[in-house]
């Protein structure tokens, strides 16, 4: 297990978390951890948009099931259609650095 330490928490904050931790029966570090693991699970959800000089798009990422991505686009030329789905692909692997690759080929391949 790894240690974190957090800086710069207001009192009223600590408070707050002391109150919601010891409501859970829990002291605060084992319920701040525990609210830390449930966030990390937490899918990345979002959404790129897709504007041509003439198309019109939206990439949506809303879970991290196989079907939890999609794309919707019209107006697009062949090669334009081409990159938007490359970039699907990007958005549906969601690996590291996925989104970014996604947001690129958007930027570099589909003239605005």
């Amino acid at each position: 297990m790894m240690d974190i330490l957090v800086r710069n928490v207001s009192e009223e904050d600590a408070k707050n978390l002391d109150l919601k931790a010891k409501g859970a029966g829990q002291d605060r570090s084992p319920w701040l951890a525990e609210q830390l693991h449930k966030m990390a699970a937490l899918p990345e959800t979002y959404a790129l948009r897709v504007m041509g000089q003439v198309g019109k798009g939206k990439i949506s990422r809303h879970s991290n099931h196989v079907n939890g991505t999609g794309a919707t686009f019209s107006n697009f030329n062949q090669d334009e259609a081409e990159a938007i789905r490359r970039a699907e692909n990007f958005v549906r692997r969601n690996q590291p650095g996925d989104k970014e690759k996604a947001y690129n080929i958007l930027v570099v391949q589909v003239p605005v």
